[in-house]
């Protein structure tokens, strides 16, 4: 075997194991465990509901039902038009998963190279960067995501580019700090000696260093978006009605909410579980992959 290949196989050797430790910390939390089997279900929940549950359960209205408490029939009771609020729950599961994992994409396609950009150079580029990042971070992201919307106009896609502009400086922030502990590292300087290009350098070698803290920022971000999501619908900004997105149902409930408290307590629950669930994974996730708690 030629020493490349040696070096090679030396090195996926070294990587499956640290991925066998990092499982392993992982494994041993419970609540991260749990936190994921939640999400598991969710995202299985949001990717097939549409192949099992008939379209009648979510927009069909039979007013006679109208306003009937949770009873074996209808597990959460039904609303203003007697439409199930169990299968609306469910159904917009689809919406606010989809609207989370989304707006975090957009916030870190956005704010890692930036954040990339500003902790390798230096300079007067971080300075700009980290002024402009500053000025975002002054401003409520409540009340950014607020003024595009307005701005663009209601609609999901919208409200998912709010929502994620609106998280850019936490992915910024994040990102350029961890730039700076690697960037001066024996590994880098032996690629800029090769006369390996700052682009490069930056995707090839720093980035792939600096996915722990990134990939934490992330599940706690999806948490962060659900919630900004669904606080946008509850203001009437967001996802327009019949769509059954969680901060709609909310708003729709909220009319009734001194009689028939539970239009408003099941759409709240099933935000809470879902932010609790993914806190827990971020938790378990920074745990795991910090060094400083190996055994």
């Amino acid at each position: 075997m030629s020493k490349g290949k040696e070096i090679a196989a030396v090195t996926a050797a070294g990587t499956k194991s640290k991925r066998r430790d990092i499982w392993r910390r992982f494994r041993r939390n419970k609540g991260a465990m749990l936190g994921m089997l939640i999400l598991i279900v969710l995202i299985l929940v949001g990717a097939t509901v549409d192949f099992w549950l008939p379209e009648d359960w979510i927009v069909g209205q039979n007013l006679t039902e109208k306003l009937q408490h949770p009873s074996a029939k209808h597990l959460f009771g039904t609303d203003e038009l007697g439409r199930d609020l169990f299968w609306r729950t469910v159904y917009g599961t689809r919406f606010s998963l989809a609207i989370g994992f989304v707006a975090v994409i957009i916030s870190a396609l956005i704010g890692v190279p930036l954040g990339a950009v500003a902790g390798y150079y230096g300079g007067k580029i971080e300075t700009v960067i980290m002024r402009i990042t500053d000025i975002f971070s002054a401003i409520p992201s409540i009340l950014m995501a607020i003024a595009i919307v307005s701005v663009l106009g209601r609609t999901t896609i919208n409200l998912m580019l709010a929502v994620g502009i609106a998280a850019v400086p936490q992915f910024t922030r994040v990102t350029r700090a961890s730039v700076l502990t690697v960037k001066n590292e024996e590994y880098i300087e032996a690629a800029r000696a090769l006369g390996k290009t700052d682009p490069y350098i930056i995707f090839r070698h720093i980035l792939p260093n600096c996915l722990s803290p990134i990939i934490v920022q992330t599940t706690l971000r999806v948490a962060g978006a659900i919630i900004s999501a669904s606080s946008l619908s509850f203001l009437g900004i967001g996802i327009k009605p019949p769509t059954p997105e969680w901060g709609a149902l909310l708003t729709a409930g909220k009319t009734y909410i001194m009689g028939y408290s539970y239009l408003c307590l099941f759409p709240g629950l099933a935000i809470m579980i879902t932010v609790l669930a993914f806190n827990m994974v971020g938790d378990g996730l920074r745990d795991a992959l910090d060094p400083k708690l190996k055994n």
